[in-house]
């Protein structure tokens, strides 16, 4: 999850109507994974995965993507309940990128709860609760395909102003075949912000309304991981004025969330995940 990191300047079956298939180009691919992918069967996601593999160059690739994507539609917020949200205020990012680790090691450090300790210097407090107690555990033991959590936290901005905010994500592990795109099992990551962020000065310029977050894995090669990454995001760091309408600002949080890969290499690097 990235909501402060590049600001420091559930998958489940269900009854829904099954989604469009997904489509080859690299933008409408990764907001297809935001908005389909909840409801998509196996057989979707990894046929999915393999034009996400192709649109990224996977098993080629040797320097990050970074790039603006497309704008998602109201009608694409169902998937979290939040239809009544206007997304064409948040503009889309993308990122591609292959490091060095494992899937599982990869899993292990996404699911958990010490993301406050992992990645230093990011949040002022950081609490994640699971959506039940035994959840984890039943995610661990191929019981349950998803885990699902809230985090509650507090993050400052260089403007010497902080915000609180409440954020809902979610990891899915999906089995597929070795001789498939994605050389086995991969993972699909999913975060939101349910309602806009508070800020402790009342008189805050900033705002922090609207963040969505997909991103998928898979070790393309042992011990390689590729990873797409997109989000969508309307905030405003106040005195500064800056949205990400501001293509400096684009370009630092693109830049950002390529070196939270970068610290995760690290991370991978470890005997033990907390």
């Amino acid at each position: 999850m990235r909501l402060a990191a590049a600001l420091v300047l559930s998958f489940s079956f269900s009854c829904a109507p099954p989604p469009a298939p997904a489509p080859d180009g690299l933008a409408d691919n990764v907001k297809w994974w935001w908005s389909s992918s909840a409801t998509a069967s196996a057989s979707e996601l990894i046929d999915a995965a393999g034009k996400l593999s192709a649109a990224g160059q996977a098993g080629s690739r040797t320097t990050p993507y970074k790039g603006q994507g497309k704008r998602l539609e109201s009608a694409e917020l169902k998937v979290v309940g939040l239809e009544s949200n206007d997304p064409s205020k948040a503009r889309g990012l993308l990122v591609v990128n292959t490091y060095a680790c494992s899937l599982d090691k990869l899993e292990q450090i996404l699911i958990s709860r010490e993301q406050h300790t992992l990645y230093p210097d990011v949040y002022d407090t950081y609490e994640r609760t699971y959506s039940a107690d035994d959840a984890r555990d039943a995610y661990l033991a191929r019981r349950k395909p998803s885990l699902a959590w809230t985090v509650a936290m507090k993050v400052s901005l260089p403007v010497d102003d902080q915000y609180t905010a409440s954020v809902k994500g979610s990891l899915t592990r999906v089995d597929a075949p070795r001789d498939s795109a994605t050389k086995g099992p991969f993972l699909i990551a999913r975060t939101h912000l349910p309602q806009a962020a508070a800020f402790r000065d009342p008189n805050s310029q900033s705002h922090f309304r609207q963040d969505y977050q997909i991103e998928v894995y898979w070790e393309e090669s042992p011990g390689k991981i590729f990873h797409a990454y997109g989000m969508w995001r309307d905030i405003r760091v106040g005195g500064f004025g800056l949205t990400l309408e501001d293509n400096g600002m684009l370009a630092i949080v693109l830049d950002n969330l390529v070196k939270w890969d970068d610290q995760t290499v690290e991370l991978c690097k470890r005997a033990s995940i907390p």
